[in-house]
């Protein structure tokens, strides 16, 4: 095939690529809507005591947990956690995906943790499922190896794009996070482009163009402030590092267990879920209503710190239960928490800085994603996205640069990197090996 063929090629697939993922994630959006609209209605019509009804929504959210973690364990062990980690495996290399059992139980398995209030994200079962589609379409035409896996990450991209409404935000993801795995070429940036684009026009066409979380105007902070986002990026560059290595334990901990001694923490884990959802909604979901909470500048430091905390270990908890869902969404609600509180503290410290704790919780939101993902325009575009707030691209950048050369000193690395040889050396010595064994020594 002559290559101004092979391009255009590329360029309908994607286009295919990126409207299948458009329809079938904008699908997912209204189902996972759906549910979380009319599960209270249905256990309201049911169940016969109402002043109980936290024991309805604490059985119904372990039984949605219980069932979507036995479809990854016995239907597609691939589908667990986010997916992104696979996505860029399978793309490396390193990694086979079978792309149906990957979008049937990703698809349903998301529905159920994120229905039964999971502290995960959407993103994770888009991106796995948009490559998922990718790999589907594109290994019915005449393509190369690396064309193939051009379209499963111009696939995924359209994933991201399309869960967020952040169309730059999915193509510099591709480029930034699968950096070593997509080589940057006029093909791939159009394959990317196209599939991205047809995949936000589709999900506009159903669910609009609102803006994800309004914030208004912020002022833009003077030059010489800029020193206090500098510090600022400090701190988030301590948590990213804690939050990788936590989450680390907690995956590795739990993933390596069977039978009773994995039911008796999945158990535990789904009650945990039911219960908040029951008494203190807030505190688990993706975190847009976190987000929104404290936006509203109502809770003090104390209580945005205690919030902070609690979502962050049901994090752990929720993504270490092998359960379909994403990170993504659970740090930017975990970014706002901690990113109003210190600008809460420092109004009440420095009041003659007059600077907005909100311009502290949009800059914080992209902070944690640099500082974990390693991927900090990703991230900073994205949140402008989120916001449609372009005015705070250098606080941004000054936040991100030191909160990355932070977690890099600490010697920090990307989470989804650390997931996929994490998986890889379960697979392949049936448990996490921390180093050689050491020899007894003879007496």
């Amino acid at each position: 095939m002559e290559r101004r063929s092979r391009f255009v090629l590329m360029i309908v697939l994607a286009g295919v690529i990126g409207i299948l993922v458009g329809l079938l994630i904008t699908f997912f959006h209204f189902s996972v809507d759906w549910i979380e609209t009319h599960r209270g209605d249905l256990i309201n019509s049911l169940w016969p005591w109402p002043e109980r009804s936290w024991i309805a929504y604490t059985l119904s959210s372990t039984l949605m947990i219980v069932i979507a973690v036995y479809l990854v364990r016995h239907y597609a062990p691939e589908a667990g956690g986010s997916g992104i980690q696979e996505i860029e495996g399978v793309v490396g290399d390193k990694r086979e995906m079978h792309p149906l059992q990957v979008i049937v139980v990703k698809f349903f398995g998301g529905i159920l943790s994120l229905g039964a209030g999971m502290v995960m994200g959407r993103e994770g079962p888009s991106v796995q499922i948009g490559g998922a589609l990718g790999q589907i379409v594109s290994r019915h035409f005449p393509l190369t190896h690396r064309e193939i896996n051009l379209l499963i990450a111009a696939g995924a991209g359209a994933g991201l794009a399309t869960t967020f409404n952040a169309p730059l935000a999915g193509v510099l993801f591709v480029f930034e996070e699968m950096r070593e795995e997509v080589r940057y070429t006029y093909t791939a940036i159009q394959s990317v482009l196209t599939a991205t684009i047809t995949s936000i026009v589709t999900l506009r066409v159903f669910f609009g163009n609102e803006v994800a979380i309004p914030v208004g105007s912020l002022p833009m902070p003077a030059a010489s402030e800029m020193w206090i986002f500098a510090l600022f990026g400090l701190f988030f560059g301590l948590l990213g590092y804690l939050f990788n290595r936590f989450l680390l334990r907690f995956t590795r901990s739990i993933s390596g267990l069977r039978g009773c001694h994995y039911c008796l923490v999945i158990l535990p884990i789904g009650i945990v879920i039911g219960l908040f959802y029951s008494f203190d909604p807030v505190s688990v979901g993706e975190g847009y209503n976190a987000i929104h909470l404290a936006f509203s500048q109502t809770l003090s430091v104390s209580s945005l710190l205690a919030l902070f905390l609690l979502r962050f270990f049901l994090t752990m908890f929720s993504y270490g239960s092998g359960a379909p869902g994403g990170i993504f969404a659970p740090m930017l609600a975990l970014g706002t928490l901690f990113g109003i509180a210190f600008g809460l503290m420092v109004d009440r410290l420095l009041p003659s800085l007059s600077l907005d704790p909100k311009l502290f919780a949009l800059v914080g939101m992209s902070a944690l994603f640099a500082a974990t993902v390693l991927a900090p325009l990703t991230g900073i575009i994205l949140v402008a996205e989120l916001t449609r707030d372009f005015s705070l691209i250098l606080p941004m950048l000054t936040t991100a640069l030191f909160s990355t050369m932070t977690a890099n000193a600490l010697g920090g690395r990307a989470i989804y990197t650390l997931l996929l040889e994490q998986k890889l050396k379960v697979e392949k010595f049936g448990r996490v090996r921390s180093g050689p064994k050491k020899r007894r020594k003879k007496h």
